[in-house]
């Protein structure tokens, strides 16, 4: 992956974990079921994540992210989380 898009992918996550989400599962023709079992959470948190019913602590949304990202990403996307929250203070 490109570092525009890998950029693009990790603002995703930070600004819209559910959609983030939505377009992992869709783009890889997965159902909630499907999804479930590859992150580990059951389908019906993972569809109230998806319509924005529900917005996961960090540790959960970390473990959903191991899952699907690589470490390298991983570590890409928690660098922008600590960079943002040390600028909002």
């Amino acid at each position: 992956m490109n570092g525009e898009k890998r950029i693009e992918r990790i603002n995703k996550a930070i600004e819209d974990f559910g959609g983030l989400l939505h377009e992992y599962r869709v783009g890889h023709s997965l159902s909630l079921q499907d999804m479930s079992e590859i992150v580990g959470y059951s389908p019906s948190y993972i569809w109230r994540i998806e319509k924005y019913r529900r917005f996961p602590e960090m540790d959960t949304r970390l473990r959903m992210l191991l899952a699907i990202w690589s470490i390298e990403d991983i570590y890409l996307y928690l660098q922008e989380v600590v960079t943002r929250e040390r600028k909002a203070n």
